[in-house]
């Protein structure tokens, strides 16, 4: 008997230390993964909460490192965005234009990797992690940069099992819901096709 105790009070520390480190490996902070992806293609749907009406948009994001974003919104337009200027080709009037690429902050901030140069602005990272609706969570927060009132802060949630954003929740400056963004069939693309982002 006396030789059992021992054996049972090593056995009992030994599942807690493993139960420690499977906690901790469950709440891993996925930003430097986030922040590794090189080119990813997704599917999105957005609605932006105004004070007079609720407007909904469907879209398809592809990102590659070095080329740009290429957003196609609602199968009626597409916007390609390079560090100058968004390429806009509207597939209703056939028509194609140019735009300066300060002038649209709300597509652009749907992306992932904007999102991600939020956080590197004051060099720090502010994530908790959270269970919904079974499933864990990271939620990464970061600020607006300049001074808006209608985009002040944002909110990623990243399922932790998947390593994928799910879900981006963007504030104004009284702490209102005004553009929810949701992610489906995000996909961390190896390759990725380079004509995607031509704009002739």
């Amino acid at each position: 008997m006396k030789k059992f105790v021992p054996i049972l009070f090593l056995s009992l520390l030994l599942i807690l230390f493993v139960g420690c480190i499977a906690q901790n490996d469950k709440n891993e902070d996925l930003t430097p993964y986030l922040k590794s992806i090189k080119n990813y293609s997704t599917d999105m749907d957005m609605t932006i909460q105004n004070d007079k009406q609720k407007l909904k948009y469907e879209a398809k994001q592809f990102y590659s490192q070095g080329l740009g974003y290429r957003l196609e919104l609602n199968k009626e337009r597409v916007f390609i965005y390079t560090d100058d200027k968004i390429s806009v080709s509207d597939s209703i009037s056939g028509q194609k234009y140019s735009i300066d690429s300060t002038s649209d902050d709300v597509y652009k901030i749907s992306f992932l990797n904007e999102f991600i140069k939020l956080l590197n602005v004051d060099g720090k990272t502010n994530y908790t992690f959270k269970k919904i609706n079974g499933e864990n969570y990271e939620l990464l927060t970061a600020s607006m940069a300049e001074n808006n009132r209608n985009i002040d802060r944002l909110v990623l949630y990243v399922n932790q099992k998947e390593k994928s954003p799910r879900a981006l929740v963007i504030y104004d400056a009284k702490g209102n819901e005004k553009i929810i963004i949701k992610y489906s069939n995000f996909k961390n693309e190896r390759h990725i096709d380079k004509s995607l982002f031509n704009v002739n």
